[in-house]
């Protein structure tokens, strides 16, 4: 399978890259396989490939900014348009994706090979001093766990869609392949399953793992991806605890003035974590550049300048919504959020903690009507507003939190996913912007279709409604 063998070759250049620099090590022939015990011999080795598998996550294919805007473009519905000539994102923004879309298929590839990485950290664990071991463990397993959830979402369908139960979702893979003739070629698991392993794999991370600061994964992060899984599932409770430990474990605080969360600068350069950032994907000129940039930045900032906000956007924002300044006029409306080429890719940021929790006490059995409201003030007020109107109800609350949301975190990676979440409706315009279609949030074209090259070396793989 090319995709296994593309897991392959990453690994082996992670090993060489961040292993103890054993000159014997370096001298294997070339071959087919990596053989781990030549390869990775030695708790520095076992942490070298560890960073690797933050490289292999921050891939513009998946978290370096990809897997972010194809979700967005495919939800999308007129807040923004297209005029560029990546075909990818062309069949996106039409609700026509094809089973040869790059894009999608570097989602899956990215996601396997990062997965890959981490199962060989974990298969490794025996070779870890005792000093580091949790920590390995828990950041192997924060990766390999978010990325699960995260494709169960965009190639299974909802959690609210059907039977968790017994619809498709991905592959899950525990042990790592390291050679062609090991090459494995699994069914899918269904998204119950996916879930239930994401949910195994970040539980244990947060257990494991400290809480303090780092660009690494930390104890706080786990804890942030639990509660996007548990608002998902509507276990409201577990949700307002996961971000009630990421908002209390003292770590971060909201950018005072919103725009400067997005840290932009007249020349690219490498910047650091703001006092927001609960996770971000670390770039850098020598590691690639931030992918959201590409697409959705002016050719002023190194961007392609083919994405352009639209009127129906700016329409969301109230009347002195610092929120509604965020974006430049460069002959078209882009959005000033990726304008610095290497700028970290966030992906987890305390704001849409705050609105998780928010969402989760007006939502949970015995609701918190107070505290939902104070949640989503915090994130109102930093952005200039007053206090919300909405009414203390199960109903208002939601509508306000799912408001916030478009405004606060528009062109992010959230869209899709809200869109499904809240049982909402996107749709496709023609020339002159006028609706050409729509799209229920359940709709088979707002899946991804498993890439044909992965069916094609695998034949357990079953195909998606509506593809062939």
């Amino acid at each position: 399978m090319k995709k296994t063998k593309y897991s392959i070759i990453a690994l082996s250049t992670i090993v060489m890259l961040y292993s103890s620099g054993c000159q014997k090590q370096l001298d294997i022939k070339p071959q087919d396989s990596v053989e781990q015990d030549l390869a990775i011999k030695t708790s520095k080795d076992v942490q070298g490939v560890l960073v690797g598998a933050y490289t292999a996550a921050g891939l513009r294919g998946l978290y370096g900014g990809r897997f972010q805007s194809t979700t967005d473009f495919l939800a999308d519905d007129g807040d923004f348009s297209y005029f560029g000539t990546f075909s990818e994102y062309t069949e996106l923004a039409n609700k026509a994706l094809t089973v040869n879309n790059i894009f999608v298929e570097g989602v899956w590839d990215s996601g396997y090979n990062a997965i890959n990485v981490c199962n060989n950290v974990l298969a490794n664990l025996n070779l870890v001093d005792a000093a580091n071991k949790d920590r390995v463990e828990g950041e192997a397993k924060f990766l390999r766990g978010m990325i699960y959830f995260d494709l169960a979402r965009v190639f299974g369908k909802a959690w609210n869609d059907g039977t968790p139960a017994s619809n498709p979702a991905v592959p899950i893979i525990l042990t790592p392949t390291t050679s062609i003739p090991g090459i494995q070629k699994p069914s899918r698991n269904t998204v119950a399953e996916v879930y239930a392993q994401a949910i195994k794999d970040l539980t244990d991370a947060e257990a494991k793992l400290d809480t303090y600061k780092t660009s690494f994964a930390n104890s706080p992060d786990a804890s942030a991806v639990l509660a996007r899984i548990y608002l998902t599932q509507e276990k409201f409770e577990l949700a307002e605890q996961e971000a009630t430990k990421v908002i209390s474990s003292g770590l971060y605080s909201l950018v005072p003035v919103f725009k400067d969360e997005f840290q932009n600068y007249e020349q690219a350069t490498r910047v650091f974590n703001s006092s927001e950032d609960v996770f971000a994907i670390q770039m850098s000129p020598q590691s690639g550049f931030n992918a959201l940039n590409e697409v959705f930045a002016s050719a002023d900032f190194a961007g392609r300048g083919e994405t352009v906000i639209n009127q129906q956007h700016f329409d969301r924002y109230e009347s002195g919504d610092a929120r509604a300044d965020e974006f430049y006029n460069d002959g078209d409306n882009y959005t000033a959020k990726f304008n610095n080429k290497f700028g970290n890719v966030i992906v987890i940021r305390l704001a849409e903690m705050y609105l998780i929790r928010s969402e989760a006490r007006s939502q949970k059995t015995t609701p918190n009507f107070a505290g939902a409201i104070s949640d989503l003030n915090v994130v109102r007020n930093r952005a200039g507003l007053a206090n919300t109107t909405a009414a203390s109800s199960k109903q208002a609350l939601r509508a306000a939190v799912e408001n916030e949301r478009r405004v606060e975190l528009p062109f992010e990676g959230f869209r899709l996913f809200d869109l499904k979440r809240y049982k909402g409706s996107t749709v496709t315009t023609d020339e002159d912007g006028n609706v050409a279609d729509t799209f229920e949030w359940n709709s088979p074209k707002l899946i991804f279709p498993i890439p044909k090259r992965e069916r094609d070396a695998n034949p357990n793989l079953t195909q998606n409604e509506g593809y062939q």
